[in-house]
């Protein structure tokens, strides 16, 4: 890993920490909910702005509206994007059909049913996730550890580099215990499983909104589940993964096996 890659990690890891303290801050001696709420999106596009500073030492040479704009530059495949879309639906109906066979919860008592909701949340998690993260983690990251690694191996690298990220909102999130262990395993592992279907789908249609996509979906069906998170996040850990490892296998246009792609 290029020295530079390993600087910017560093710093994405150390700003992001310093906005959860700061957000900390707010909630806890200022009791001003709203202004957390707001930095909590802002501290979603940490990744983004430590590129932004860092682009020059990054992309020597390159203007940075030229940069994002190639990132968004190839004609999006139809077939692509329905295939995402497919794939993640699928998974969802498949954790719902799950609750409900398993734990004898009806599908309506497990999803958000007020489409003001919906809609909001939609929005929240575009602003507070995909937007912010994926110019870093996807086309910096992933794309310059292409050029020495296999696909594959790219992706399992940065899905750990990317689930570490989140470290601090594991000891936020209000387990404790092995349910917070189980919270982590089944974070890690669907974090990763999704970075190798990021990896798949980009490496074939190389226009950002691809991971965006991906990002965005598997954030918004798990937001809208009503439930034990830790149970959601298990059975959707474990969809995620059968995902990945069936897109191992299938290899299409060796999306996960070719090199300097």
């Amino acid at each position: 890993m290029p020295r530079i890659m390993k600087q910017y990690i560093m710093w994405t890891y150390a700003i992001f920490l310093c906005f959860l303290v700061l957000i900390g801050v707010v909630m806890m001696v200022f009791k001003m909910e709203t202004l957390a709420d707001i930095l909590k999106v802002v501290s979603a596009w940490t990744s983004t702005f430590v590129f932004i500073v860092m682009f020059r030492k990054i992309k020597p040479g390159v203007k940075l509206a030229s940069y994002v704009k190639s990132q968004f530059s190839e004609k999006l495949k139809v077939s692509t994007v329905l295939w995402i879309i497919f794939l993640q639906v699928s998974i969802f109906v498949g954790v719902l059909f799950y609750r409900s066979t398993v734990d004898g919860i009806s599908i309506t008592e497990q999803v958000i049913t007020s489409w003001l909701m919906l809609l909001g949340v939609f929005i929240h998690m575009l602003l507070g996730g995909p937007l912010g993260e994926e110019l870093g983690w996807r086309s910096y990251v992933l794309t310059d550890l292409q050029q020495t690694c296999s696909p594959l191996k790219s992706a399992i690298i940065v899905g750990i580099l990317w689930g570490f990220w989140h470290t601090p909102l594991w000891f936020l999130s209000g387990y404790g215990g092995m349910q917070l262990v189980q919270y982590i395993i089944c974070f890690m592992v669907s974090i990763i499983a999704t970075s190798i279907i990021m990896t798949t789908f980009y490496n074939i249609n190389r226009n950002l909104v691809i991971p965006i996509i991906i990002h965005q979906l598997f954030n918004y069906f798990m937001t809208i589940q009503i439930g034990n998170r830790v149970d959601i996040f298990v059975s959707t850990a474990i969809l995620y993964v059968i995902a990945a490892v069936a897109l191992i296998l299938i290899n299409y246009k060796q999306s996960l096996y070719k090199r300097n792609i």
